[in-house]
């Protein structure tokens, strides 16, 4: 299950910042500054924060039970058989990605949609592994949250 630790106010916050860098990177002017600043990654982080700020609304409450029941229920019927390759691989593969591509600074729209789409998968895997990238998720996302939410008065 996810906790929102990001208010849905910053998570709006949060949502047109990203918008507003990714148009800067179009503009003439700016997308000089925005490739020295690397602000793609910052786009992506942004994205997964205002996703996991989603989870405050109803609609992110739905969303958030429709994956834990899909989970709970390919873990009890499917994942008996298969168990991790169905149940936690997908969310792993995700995560990896995501890390990947920030990490190599290769940041590109599937990275940006794998970061609003990270928050609900993390849920999914299992174990200590699953454990780890979840509470190194809640952190970054508390953090990033706590920043934009002060940097627009919303703390």
């Amino acid at each position: 299950m996810i906790d929102a630790a990001v208010s849905a106010a910053a998570g709006g916050a949060c949502a047109g910042s990203a918008a507003l860098l990714y148009y800067a990177e179009k503009l003439p002017g700016l997308n000089k500054v925005t490739n020295k600043l690397h602000t793609d990654r910052a786009q992506a982080v942004l994205i997964a924060t205002a996703s996991a700020a989603m989870v405050a609304t109803p609609a992110g409450h739905w969303w958030n039970e429709t994956v834990n029941t899909v989970n709970n229920w390919s873990t009890s019927s499917i994942g008996e058989w298969t168990g991790l390759i169905v149940t936690g691989f997908p969310a792993l593969f995700v995560t990896a990605v995501f890390v990947n591509d920030l990490v190599t600074k290769k940041v590109e729209m599937r990275t940006r949609i794998l970061g609003a789409v990270l928050p609900v998968l993390a849920s999914t895997i299992p174990g200590p592994i699953g454990e780890f990238i979840q509470t190194s998720l809640a952190w970054v996302i508390t953090t990033v949250g706590h920043l934009v939410a002060g940097a627009f008065g919303l703390a």
